[in-house]
């Protein structure tokens, strides 16, 4: 555990609408309800079968987000040793590995509760489930060319400085769990999920579906005691500090790290909470970006920060206090083009209250470092995440007030998303 963690984890993913996270009641939803956002865009997957004896695979997936998806690319990983072939009409492929990502050479759109039937062939004759099934598209905030989400390597960057924040490394922490005593039950994972606010057991839920407790599944015993919990949470619309329900089940923290450090399960369990965190936090927090104007990668991972620290409401508050400050009280969308306003112009006004937000709480104001990392990077141009960057920075070094030094250690990510840790450095916002 980072020596910062146990105050930073108060902070942490759960403030979040969608499922009243790990921080904060929100608008709240049964875990049965809640679709996993596969991807870039919110679909569930309702059949998903490989018949080997007539080589035909069959995916059909429904559109459960609020925008159309157009022109999808699917992904999908097959047995080793499998090689995808026979395109359907309408689609080509390619293969690296086991994954197969097959995308369109003509148009299609699957409109907004509308579900789509994908075929596709292999030279395996035994039949199987596709694993890692993804679908993305430019309309719904995808990573694929030309989108409005960040690139593969712009997400590491962005999802590495969080972590700094959170972890005291770039390196997502999974196998994390720990009772902070923030009135919020166990904390756990890459994003903070906790048992007590709604986001722990979805990931819970989606581990379930892939494993089950005779497959080596050491979260499935504690489902009825989860299940307890979250019922008090959405009738309440309280966070729910007690784990006595869990701890009469197990030791939850040892199960929680065994999951991730456990050769056998760990892909499933990272894909669960990879899922989870993208569909709470990640995948809002890009559609919030585009209706506003905001396209620069900078300023989307600033925002994806802002969003697991003060959950997706509270991203969007400081957004709208931005928009307020620069003259936008009405808050038009898009708010870059609007009376003048350019992209760098909001997101220092954005980091700036962001800044208030934190330095005027006495829990949060350790944490008000986090904001300078993003001004740094504005304040040299580092739009694209293209450059290497340190956490080099205190907000002290960047505004005149005298902040309290928050006590992160200095890393360098580089802009592939490896990064390193630096022999030595200058603190300065230049």
């Amino acid at each position: 555990m980072a020596a910062s963690r146990t105050w930073m984890m108060g902070l942490t993913a759960g403030l979040v609408a969608l499922a009243g996270g790990c921080g904060g009641a929100g608008d709240t939803a049964a875990p049965s309800t809640v679709e996993q956002a596969l991807g870039a865009c919110t679909h569930s997957v309702t059949t998903n079968t490989y018949d080997g004896p007539d080589y035909w695979g069959t995916l059909v997936f429904k559109n459960t987000g609020t925008v159309a998806i157009a022109n999808p690319v699917i992904a999908l990983d097959v047995p080793s040793g499998v090689t995808c072939d026979d395109d359907q009409p309408g689609w080509t492929h390619t293969q690296s590995g086991r994954t197969c990502t097959f995308t369109r050479t003509s148009s299609l759109t699957v409109a907004v509760g509308a579900s789509y039937t994908f075929n596709y062939s292999t030279n395996s004759n035994v039949s199987f489930t596709a694993a890692n099934v993804k679908v993305q598209s430019d309309s719904c905030g995808g990573t694929s060319p030309g989108g409005s989400g960040l690139t593969a390597n712009q997400k590491k960057v962005a999802e590495g400085l969080t972590s700094i924040w959170e972890n005291d490394t770039p390196t997502l922490d999974y196998a994390y769990s720990e009772n902070i005593f923030d009135g919020r039950g166990y904390t756990n994972g890459r994003a903070g999920f906790c048992t007590g606010t709604g986001d722990a057991i979805q990931v819970v839920q989606c581990y379930r579906a892939l494993r089950t407790e005779a497959n080596g599944n050491r979260l499935a015993k504690y489902w009825n005691a989860l299940t307890v919990i979250n019922n008090r949470f959405l009738s309440t619309g309280q966070s729910q500090a007690s784990t006595a329900e869990l701890d009469a089940v197990g030791n939850w923290t040892a199960d929680w790290a065994a999951s991730f450090n456990t050769t056998a399960t760990k892909a499933d369990f990272k894909q669960c909470q990879d899922q989870v965190s993208d569909a709470l936090y990640y995948t809002p927090t890009i559609n919030e970006a585009a209706k506003w104007g905001l396209t620069q990668a900078l300023t989307k991972a600033a925002l994806y920060d802002a969003s697991i620290n003060h959950g997706f409401d509270g991203m969007k508050d400081l957004i709208r206090k931005a928009n307020t400050a620069l003259g936008n009280s009405g808050q038009v969308a898009p708010v870059v083009g609007y009376n003048g306003i350019t992209e760098s112009a909001w997101l220092q006004k954005f980091l700036e209250k962001r800044r208030d937000v934190l330095a005027a709480d006495p829990t949060w104001v350790e944490a008000v470092d986090r904001v300078a990392a993003y001004e740094k990077q504005r304040r040299r141009g580092n739009w694209d995440l293209g450059v290497a960057l340190r956490n080099d920075v205190r907000a002290r070094d960047c505004w005149t007030t005298a902040y309290p030094a928050s006590g992160y250690t200095v890393r360098n990510i580089n802009p592939d998303g490896t990064w390193s840790t630096p022999s030595s450095y200058t603190y300065s916002c230049q």
